[in-house]
């Protein structure tokens, strides 16, 4: 499950980061210093990570046995 869900990560860090980052560019130009960048981008890392493992939780869930395994 690990291998799964560090595959799901590089995937859903930079989203959740970009989008984060992207709302601070865009809620205010006074944040667009570049502490509130970087605070939303570490941010959005931090939360992909659980978020990554509740994926791969869910796609291991829903495997049928047997199937899909060499």
């Amino acid at each position: 499950m690990l291998k799964l869900a560090v595959l799901i990560f590089i995937l859903t860090a930079p989203t959740f980061a970009g989008t984060l980052v992207i709302g601070v560019l865009t809620a205010d130009m006074a944040l667009a210093s570049a502490m509130p960048i970087v605070v939303a981008a570490a941010v959005g890392v931090l939360a992909a990570v659980p978020a990554s493992w509740a994926i791969a939780r869910a796609i291991l869930a829903n495997q049928k046995p047997g199937h899909g395994r060499a």
